[in-house]
């Protein structure tokens, strides 16, 4: 009997630790990426964690929507114009000004018209965050 209550415990304990391990894991990571649709999503995600990747891109008649499904935190969303003349081996420049900023809580949503192009998406945490946001063009309504 005291051997099962030994091995009951020490694998109750490697279960807990195996817990924790997992528990204190920060993801803040791009989890989709169509060129239509862009999935960003945080676990624990720290503040100040950021990501930036290209590009979604919208055509004529088309519109960028941004929704968040956050349940703790803030994320901000920058949708900036791709650079023209870019290749793997040529980081792009970023002078160019976001033409689209938000920052997003809970269950915010945005949308907005920009010109037919590539863009690149940039998110930053600006409080510890879990949850998801997504972008996605759609049509003009």
């Amino acid at each position: 009997m005291r051997k099962i209550r030994t091995t009951t415990f020490i694998v109750t304990i490697a279960l807990m630790a195996g817990m924790l391990t997992s528990c204190g894991k920060s993801v803040f990571e791009v989890t989709e990426n169509t060129g239509k649709a862009v999935t960003i999503t945080a676990e624990k995600a720290e503040k100040d964690a950021s990501v930036m990747f290209g590009s979604i891109e919208v055509e004529e008649g088309e519109q960028l929507s941004i929704s968040t499904d956050l349940a703790k935190g803030s994320v901000r969303v920058e949708i900036l114009p791709e650079a023209e003349e870019q290749t793997i081996d040529k980081i792009p420049e970023m002078d160019e000004e976001a033409i689209m900023v938000g920052n997003f809580v809970r269950t915010d949503a945005e949308s907005g018209t920009v010109p037919a192009g590539s863009y690149l998406v940039k998110a930053t945490c600006l409080e510890r965050a879990t949850g998801t946001v997504r972008i996605v063009t759609d049509k003009l309504h």
